[in-house]
């Protein structure tokens, strides 16, 4: 129920007939109801995900960072690793700037005094790739090298049976694409 038919209800019966009332309160009541929308508006904006792309360029502002993807959804990943780098850097907080790249699953360890990112979810290089590489540098310790694993599929990964459906496509696309 929007507000203005909410305040003309709460009056008493002998004043909803009067126009001049209507008026008034109808008008009070459609100012209300437009603050309430600007009010949700800006409520989306203090989350990653519903985050407009003014909401994104305030934010890029105020961390002093122009992203580099080129879209909405990408901008948005960015911003929520970039924003998720401050504090001490552990694993816990490289696993989670992978985390909030949308881009499939991702795994960070540490074995052998090198960080270890692998993808685990998406077959090939995944789009944006460079946004999780670049936030993750910007976390990691100077010092500590970064190894980047993906997958791929191989010989043994296909089924023998279908080499006929495999032959409408290149080689290149049954190792890198996804859905194959």
């Amino acid at each position: 129920m929007s507000h203005k038919v909410q305040i003309i209800s709460n009056l008493h019966k002998v004043f909803r007939s009067d126009s001049y009332i209507n008026n008034l309160l109808g008008v009070a009541g459609e100012r209300l109801d437009n603050y309430e929308k600007k009010a949700e508006g800006l409520e989306k904006e203090f989350w990653f995900d519903s985050m407009s792309a003014l909401g994104i360029a305030i934010l890029e502002d105020q961390l002093a960072y122009n992203t580099m993807s080129n879209t909405l959804e990408g901008k948005r990943e960015e911003l929520e690793g970039r924003w998720k780098t401050s504090g001490k850097c552990d694993l816990k907080l490289l696993q989670t700037i992978a985390n909030s790249w949308r881009n499939g699953e991702v795994a960070v360890l540490f074995t052998n005094a090198c960080i270890k990112v692998t993808f685990i979810s998406i077959i090939g290089i995944p789009r944006d790739v460079e946004v999780l590489k670049s936030a993750i540098n910007e976390a990691k310790p100077a010092h500590l090298p970064i190894e980047y694993t993906f997958r791929y599929r191989t010989w043994g990964n296909l089924l023998e049976n279908n080499w006929r459906y495999y032959k409408q496509f290149t080689w290149g696309q049954v190792l890198r694409r996804e859905g194959i």
